[in-house]
């Protein structure tokens, strides 16, 4: 079948535009419009920011005791996202096991945790051996080509840049005494897009209009899994030596996202280090291009803030570190969340618990910072445990 070609008309005006764009000009189609008018479909939500209801915001007053305003915004939180807490048995349906450098063995688990829904799920442990169960840090990856990069390897020729970039959390967190679990991430890895076709550009994209439709958001799902493994790590608690009372999650950018909501939603959660992710929603995602939906959580400023996110994590300790010129997630802005939720902490006795590491920089996981201020919030809090 022949292909039509475009008139003479069409081809004189894509001409004329490919030369204005050559001289730097653009041809404005609708030059005629009147200046002064609201059409972009920005300017609606823009407007709408500025009124937003918040219906649940602890800084509007309306609730006087911190407890009860958690069990409410908790319950909200959930519905919105479309988070589902584990309801049943986590099946195991595979084990192998893979050396690393320096003594250390990667332990990969393909875990069942609901009908539709496998994953993978590696373990890292500390080369030494410990006479007590050692603590959990659960390593959720931001976006990249998946959770293989916690461990260092290079799978892709943009792994080579993260391994770089110290992004490789769970071997920093083994060597550090955690027993690592590293969490594929749904849209990512060995879970990235295998049915559809053709696909969207992005890889998150499809998945976060599909979880739309079914009253759920991508990072509800996200969290949902993590709340899965959970479960999954108090049932292998014997095998895999580890003590089910001190699990931690550690995330940058939208792992940093996944691993606050999830400490928000999930009590079994004893403490966060979510850096990289912090900002009021108004201010950043709201603001910006979105080609891929990864932290909308539908209606959410109708009743609440990232403040309030935040302050859900209350009494447990949370760590952010964040980059001064981070163009994503400024400091500036984790600064402005952390002084709202603040009050919430303050409620609980429990503002120590709340630290902010602002340094020089961009959007990037900065090992140092983030492990030693992780540690020392944990110090603070194991001080002012034995004060009480």
């Amino acid at each position: 079948m022949c292909r039509k070609l475009p008139s003479w008309r069409v081809l004189k005006f894509m001409l004329r535009q490919r030369a204005a764009m050559l001289l730097g000009k653009a041809i404005a189609p609708f030059a005629d419009t009147p200046a002064g008018l609201d059409l972009s479909p920005s300017t609606r939500h823009f407007h709408d920011y500025d009124h937003a209801p918040l219906q649940l915001r602890f800084a509007g007053g309306a609730f006087q005791d911190a407890g009860t305003w958690q069990q409410v915004a908790r319950s909200k939180l959930a519905e919105l996202m479309g988070y589902e807490a584990p309801s049943q048995p986590v099946e195991t349906l595979q084990q192998q096991s893979f050396p690393l450098p320096r003594g250390q063995v990667r332990q990969r688990f393909y875990i069942r945790i609901r009908p539709g829904v496998d994953l993978p799920v590696h373990v890292i442990a500390p080369a030494t051996s410990a006479s007590a169960p050692r603590p959990v840090m659960l390593c959720l990856q931001g976006t990249n080509t998946g959770a293989h990069n916690s461990w260092g390897e290079a799978r892709f020729p943009a792994d080579l840049e993260k391994q770089s970039g110290d992004y490789a959390i769970a071997l920093q967190a083994a060597e550090r005494g955690y027993v690592a679990v590293a969490v594929e991430q749904s849209c990512f890895g060995e879970r990235t897009e295998r049915q559809i076709r053709p696909r969207s550009a992005a890889p998150c994209v499809d998945a976060s209009m599909h979880a739309f439709l079914l009253g759920r958001s991508l990072l509800g799902e996200r969290c949902s899994d993590v709340s899965a493994v959970i479960s999954w790590l108090q049932q292998q608690a014997g095998i895999l030596a580890i003590d089910p009372a001190r699990i931690y999650a550690v995330g940058h950018s939208a792992g940093g996202s996944v691993a606050l909501f999830a400490a928000a939603l999930d009590l079994r959660i004893q403490a966060v280090l979510a850096c990289g992710c912090l900002g009021f929603i108004r201010d950043t995602i709201g603001r910006r291009r979105d080609d891929q939906g990864q932290n909308v959580v539908p209606g959410i400023l109708r009743w609440m803030e990232l403040g309030d996110v935040v302050g859900l994590v209350a009494p447990r300790p949370l760590v952010s570190v964040a980059g001064s010129d981070d163009p994503i997630w400024p400091a500036a802005g984790a600064a402005a969340v952390f002084a709202e939720a603040r009050e919430i902490y303050a409620r609980f006795d429990a503002a120590n618990r709340l630290k902010l590491v602002a340094e020089p920089g961009g959007h990037r996981f900065r090992p140092e910072a983030s492990w030693a201020g992780f540690q020392s919030a944990l110090e603070a809090d194991y001080r002012s445990g034995c004060e009480r």
